[in-house]
């Protein structure tokens, strides 16, 4: 299996709320790279091809603490209240007639300094869509803070 890039990555040359790859080749599997400068405060949330229906959900572990779930959403909530920089990476399958399963994991500076340990997030996640392969990919934020100058959104993709 050799991994390639998919899609045109998306580097934000001014502050904004949206990071799209909107030309994805409908490959069966993709790692998404994101990462996060915030301005202000951020809350972080996924949409592929365009869906905001009810087709999401997820269960998420915060630094290691209880779950949490969502379920039935209409765009799928990444993190919520980001005010310093984030990387995620997400492995998502993209099987046409298959639930697209992914798992995401995320690193968030903490307070700055080696005496401070970043903050994790590990992150199951399900987009209910059996009937094709997604083609968009899509950050956005629904906060009065802004995804900074160079804030970047990269995939990859494979059969």
């Amino acid at each position: 299996m050799a991994w390639a890039k998919n899609g045109t990555p998306d580097t934000l040359g001014s502050a904004g709320d949206v990071l799209t790859i909107s030309d994805l080749t409908a490959t069966k599997f993709n790692m998404f790279m994101t990462h996060i400068l915030p301005t202000g405060t951020t809350d972080v949330h996924l949409e592929i091809d365009d869906d905001t229906t009810a087709t999401y959900a997820s269960r998420t572990n915060y630094n290691g603490g209880t779950d949490s779930t969502q379920v039935s959403q209409s765009t799928l909530e990444i993190d919520n209240n980001v005010t310093t920089p984030v990387f995620w990476i997400n492995y998502m399958m993209n099987i046409a007639t298959e639930e697209k399963l992914g798992i995401m994991f995320e690193i968030r500076q903490s307070t700055a300094g080696a005496s401070n340990m970043p903050n994790r997030q590990e992150k199951a996640i399900k987009w209910t869509n059996t009937s094709v392969q997604f083609t968009k990919y899509e950050h956005t934020n629904d906060e009065a803070g802004d995804f900074d100058t160079s804030s970047n959104l990269s995939a990859l993709g494979t059969d």
